[in-house]
């Protein structure tokens, strides 16, 4: 029987092989495209749930290395909620399975249109992939649990390659620019077993914390802002705690007035621009609350989990797997067998999200 993590430790290969193989991939799907993409003026990200989240870990680095202005929005959004759809933007609709109902009339929407869409999902065979004028090959294959974690990290990764390929082909990055990202998504990738090794033994002690706490609330800055709010999805599915996540300044402009001694926060630190502000909300965390967690290149003390992370550029792929192994070693601790089937038999009495046909 595949298990989660069997899922979660799959995740490296697939990632290598996606690089491995990004030029034969992805050729045929640029060349239908190459005519528009020099009048690209914005990507427009197209998904729900982990898609969406995937989208928002993303789209700075896609923004960075593409040189085109980057935002996401939810399908129904685009579909109820939107009055302007610009003329030049590419609009890249994600589904892991391919079959969620409302991506699929979303993409049919634009296709309706006349505009310029890019699907992304596990296989060119489907039903979104069939129904799409260009499509991309996610690379994650077949995921067994519907708790994806393998999805995210390849939509993640195929994201970014996507904005390094439109950067290329637009000269607003040079080949060597390209290759040296390539290079980084490398290092990320090789990096991750490493990370689940050290968070699943990290997670032996770590757990107290979180499972004395009547919920989780996770937080980072740019890209792992994105992290947050999967590893806020995967906690709530997985070991079924309500859990939050939030961009580490808007977690300390009001949310905080509301932290307590019940809640665990865990805090996702890559060194970056938000160190001292991120330091400060653990400590504060530990010293006033005692429920105050860190996850990165530095820490407070010897309760957080202490990581030497590879990349530059694409060190969301190296923190993925800690709020996946964090996920599914609490639905372990809560008793939740992994391994029995997945039952969505009385849930889909009442909604259905996701279709073979539309």
């Amino acid at each position: 029987m595949v298990t989660m993590l069997d899922c979660i430790k799959r995740t490296p290969v697939k990632l290598r092989d996606i690089l491995d193989s990004w030029e034969v991939l992805s050729k045929g799907s640029f060349d239908k495209m190459n005519a528009d993409i020099g009048e690209i003026d914005q990507i427009i990200f197209v998904g729900s749930g982990t898609s969406n989240t995937a989208a928002i870990t993303s789209k700075i680095f896609v923004e960075k290395a593409s040189g085109i202005q980057c935002r996401n929005i939810t399908p129904n959004e685009l579909l109820h909620s939107t009055y302007v759809y610009p003329e030049q933007a590419l609009y890249v609709f994600t589904s892991q399975t391919g079959t969620s109902i409302v991506s699929r009339a979303a993409q049919r929407f634009v296709r309706e249109r006349g505009l310029l869409s890019l699907s992304i999902t596990e296989s060119d065979q489907t039903p979104m992939a069939k129904e799409s004028a260009i499509h991309l090959v996610m690379g994650c294959g077949y995921e067994e649990h519907p708790m994806r974690t393998t999805g995210y990290s390849c939509s993640v990764l195929v994201h970014m390659l996507l904005g390094m390929e439109l950067g290329l082909r637009r000269a607003y990055i040079s080949q060597e620019q390209y290759e040296q990202f390539f290079k980084d998504a490398y290092r990320a990738a090789e990096n991750q077993m490493y990370i689940i090794e050290e968070t699943m033994n990290w997670m032996n002690k770590a757990k107290h914390w979180m499972l004395r706490s009547e919920c989780i609330i996770f937080t980072g800055a740019d890209q792992l802002y994105g992290v947050s709010l999967e590893g806020a999805m995967k906690v709530w599915e997985t070991p079924q705690i309500p859990c939050f996540g939030y961009e580490i300044e808007e977690g300390i402009h009001g949310p905080n007035y509301g932290y307590n001694s019940r809640h665990c926060i865990i805090v996702l630190n890559n060194g970056g621009r938000e160190e001292k502000k991120m330091m400060s909300l653990a400590r504060y965390m530990k010293e006033v609350h005692g429920s105050g967690l860190m996850a990165g290149v530095d820490i407070v003390d010897s309760d957080d989990l202490k990581l030497k992370i590879k990349s530059s550029d694409f060190y969301a792929l190296e923190f993925a797997p800690v709020v996946q192994c964090i996920a599914y070693h609490l639905a372990l601790d809560f008793g939740r067998d992994m391994s029995l089937p997945h039952d969505n038999s009385k849930m889909d009495q009442y909604f259905v999200t996701h279709l073979e046909k539309l």
